[in-house]
Formats: structure tokens, C-alpha cells, sequence
């Protein structure tokens, strides 16, 4: 109990067995004590400084030869009054530089990453909100959409009302592939009034959690399920024709399942 308590103060297990020797044997020379406990004695020496910058041994010289004696034992206690008082001091500082610890914290996230302009990536709710409103900016008048993500149905609130009033004001028409969940049997609803067509397919077949568009010669994606949200945005133009021709293979079969619901 008393080495695990020496070894809870910081103590190596050298150290502990140092302490422990000058405090039941009095005091002794660096030589003898190596020799005692079977440790070289340049580690001893090392041993020895160590023990006394914690304050748990004191040197002297005696007949010109230092010697090396334990602390008294109700010394300790002042040292762990001392730590205390220490450790209180470093909360102190601590809740004084919590918040900006939380600021480097959190530039160090990184929350969007370009590179050359052609591919950007997004991490976190506001920065994947920010992936939705640029969509906005690309030129053309048509969105094809795979996918309804939590972002709709459960965190947006009105951010995807305001983004659907000006998709609307700006012309741009979606074409959208969804699984026949409640949420977007609601949202297809609101086709008409929205600028868009939605097309159901069976849930088992189709049940991503990420929303997949192509817009122009833009692929933007994005999740919100999961620890934190994510998403994506690239400019390539074959790549973006390539996604339009496996949307629209899907969009030719999604019209028989899309009947067959409807019946």
C-alpha cells in the first residue's frame, strides 16, 4: 500500500525503492545504496536528484562525502497539501482557458477543405448546410436528386423551406428518386407547389442515408445520419455525365415501381 501510494505521487519504481531504503536504513551514500538495492550507480545518482527536486530526500556532506536521508514522514503530508494546492491553482487556469481552448478546438476541424477549386469537402451541420445553399449557385435549370436525407426531415426546420422558396424563384426543376418512407411519401406531396418530380421506389431496394444530386457538371453528397455530417462537392464534367446516366437508367425503372404504388 505504501509503494502504491509513493507511485501515486509520481514516483518511479526506482525512486520508490530509493525512498523506501534511505527512510528504513537512515541515512547512506549513493555507492551503498546502489549496492544494496542492485541498481548502477549512475541511475542511483539520477535517482537520487530526482528524490530530492521532489522534496522527498535532503543531501549533505559529511567528512566530505555527500550523504542522502529520507524526509521526515509528516513531510509528505505538506507535499500533498502542496499538490493540491497546485492542482487547484491548474483548474483555476484551466476554466480560465477553456473557452479559448474550445476555439482552437474547433478551427482545428477544419470544416470545409477545398482542393483547386475542383473538389471541397464539408464536415458538420452548418458546413454541410452550407454544401445545400451552394448548390443553388450552379447555372443550370435542372437537379437530379437521389436520396432523402435526415437533413430534410429532422434538422433543417425552415433552412429547408428558405432553400426550396428560392430553388422555386430561380427556375431550377428536380427530378428526384426516393425510397417509400413516410417522410417522402410526405414530400412528394408537395411536388406541384416545389417544382418537382418524385418518383418512390421500395424502401429494401433504395435505403440510403445520403443524398446524392447532380447539378451541371456539379456532384454534390452529404449524410447527416451518424456521429457527425459529412458531405462532398466536385466539378467534373465526366463524372457528373456518367451519375446522369445511371440516374436516368433509374429514373426509367423507378416509373414501374412508381405505378405499381399507385395502383
Amino acid at each position: 500500500m505504501i509503494e502504491s501510494f509513493l507511485q501515486s505521487l509520481g514516483l518511479t519504481d526506482n525512486e520508490t525503492r530509493v525512498y523506501l531504503y534511505l527512510l528504513t536504513h537512515g541515512e547512506s551514500i549513493a555507492s551503498i545504496v546502489a549496492k544494496r538495492l542492485g541498481i548502477k550507480r549512475a541511475s542511483v545518482y539520477q535517482v537520487l536528484e530526482s528524490l530530492e527536486a521532489k522534496g522527498l530526500i535532503v543531501e549533505f556532506s559529511k567528512n566530505n562525502v555527500s550523504h542522502f536521508d529520507s524526509v521526515d514522514p509528516e513531510d509528505l503530508v505538506g507535499l500533498c497539501e502542496q499538490r493540491v494546492f497546485e492542482m487547484k491553482r491548474l483548474q483555476q487556469k484551466a476554466e480560465v482557458l477553456k473557452h479559448e481552448l474550445v476555439k482552437l478546438r474547433e478551427k482545428g476541424k477544419m470544416p470545409t477543405l477545398e482542393i483547386r477549386g475542383k473538389i471541397k469537402y464539408y464536415q458538420g451541420l452548418e458546413a454541410v448546410t452550407q454544401l445545400i445553399d451552394e448548390t443553388l449557385k450552379e447555372k443550370s435549370k435542372e437537379q437530379l436528386c437521389f436520396g432523402l436525407n435526415t437533413y430534410h426531415t429532422e434538422l433543417a426546420g425552415d433552412d429547408w423551406g428558405d432553400y426550396t422558396k428560392k430553388r422555386v424563384a430561380q427556375g431550377m426543376f428536380v427530378r428526384s428518386i426516393q425510397p417509400d418512407i413516410e417522410e417522402a411519401l410526405e414530400y412528394a406531396s408537395r411536388d406541384k407547389s416545389e417544382l418537382r418530380e418524385t418518383r418512390l421506389v421500395p424502401n429494401e431496394k433504395f435505403p440510403g442515408k445520403c443524398e446524392i444530386n447532380i447539378i451541371g457538371s456539379t456532384i454534390a453528397m452529404f449524410t447527416t445520419s451518424g456521429r457527425e455530417p459529412m458531405g462532398m462537392k466536385m466539378h467534373n464534367k465526366d463524372l457528373s455525365e456518367a451519375l446522369r446516366s445511371l440516374f436516368n437508367l433509374a429514373w426509367e425503372r423507378s416509373q414501374e415501381y412508381d405505378r405499381k404504388r399507385k395502383k
